[in-house]
């Protein structure tokens, strides 16, 4: 918090023009991630933000009531596009967009990407060489039986990388990869990414599959730091076409009640200010171009020859993610994955 204070008076944010209003928010992103961004906002614009925060059944309540908010975030932008073909967002009117690498914004302004991070591996330091390690695929491989650690495939984020894989690679090795990875499974998938590291500190697993950002989360709390000590991060896919990432977003809903206030907001979740915060604080990378990757993410990958966390990304279309959900979800109930 004292780095996003000392930034924000670097910036000169507290002398901008207040406008005064109110925004409302649904959101399925950790709360303490973005409290402290809304709070600069209110103060910086005089714009009170009003969140709904909701752990589980965001997309039900945004679906089944759509003018509730008028802004969602949400921590799987593939989320968005089901939002979007349910026609619960409006097209967003902002030259902000403009400032955004273009594959993260939607072709028709419905909706973009606010930050990602990639999807990749965690192994232990003591037990798996990095060069042991090189694709998704290979974690399929039943030399890793009995080794390998994953949250519940139904989760939005294996959801996403499961859909991803189905856009790219198709759905012959999406369903292999599927298959062979519950085999190398060494108990039925359960808690969240940490949880996986965890059971790796523990010497239940080797490697686990996980959102590289964690490794900034977990080092940054003493309770959790002798886990992420115990683990590096793996990039996979880096000689082939990068590793996948999951990508956060926003979209304005069909409200038309603060559709100004919503804008504005939304526009400083793009601005240059809260892409530093996301990098730096959250240790996710940003949409635009010239944000400084966090110092802990400039060791990621280090044993693999990675420099700097400049990491090879696969950047999979978000419109051609979410087609693919019921597909993939036929395949984790056939192979019952999660049992």
């Amino acid at each position: 918090m004292k780095r996003l204070v000392l930034f924000a008076a670097l910036i000169g944010i507290a002398g901008s023009t207040v406008f005064g209003g109110t925004v409302r928010v649904i959101t399925d992103r950790t709360e303490t991630h973005l409290k402290p961004l809304f709070a600069l906002f209110e103060k910086n614009t005089g714009i009170k933000v009003e969140t709904i925060y909701v752990g589980k059944g965001m997309m039900a309540r945004a679906t089944s009531r759509p003018k509730e908010a008028d802004l969602v975030i949400s921590k799987t932008a593939d989320n968005l596009e089901v939002l979007r073909q349910k026609g619960a967002l409006q097209k967003i009117e902002s030259d902000q967009l403009g400032t955004i690498r273009k594959e993260f914004v939607d072709p028709e302004l419905m909706y973009v990407v606010t930050s990602y991070r990639p999807r990749g591996f965690f192994y232990s330091k003591g037990r798996v060489k990095p060069e042991e390690l090189s694709t998704y695929a290979d974690l399929a491989d039943p030399k890793w039986k009995g080794r390998v650690s994953i949250r519940s495939g139904y989760h939005s984020y294996n959801m996403s990388l499961f859909c991803q894989m189905m856009e790219a690679e198709g759905p012959e090795k999406t369903r292999a990869f599927i298959e062979g990875l519950k085999k190398n499974l060494h108990r039925p998938p359960q808690g969240n990414d940490r949880a996986q590291v965890k059971a790796i500190y523990e010497e239940d697993a080797d490697v686990s599959v996980g959102n590289a950002y964690y490794m900034g989360l977990m080092m940054g709390r003493e309770d959790q730091r002798p886990w992420g000590e115990a683990t590096e991060v793996f990039f996979p896919d880096q000689k082939g076409e990068g590793a996948y990432v999951m990508a956060s977003g926003a979209g304005l809903t069909i409200s038309d009640r603060n559709v100004e206030e919503a804008t504005k907001l939304l526009e400083f979740l793009l601005s240059d200010f809260a892409q530093y915060y996301f990098a730096t604080t959250l240790h996710v990378y940003s949409v635009k171009e010239g944000i400084p990757i966090s110092e802990m993410n400039k060791t990621l990958g280090n044993g693999q020859g990675i420099q700097g966390g400049e990491f090879k990304a696969r950047i999979v279309p978000i419109r051609e993610i979410a087609q693919h959900r019921e597909a993939v979800t036929a395949i984790l109930n056939d192979v019952k994955f999660d049992q």
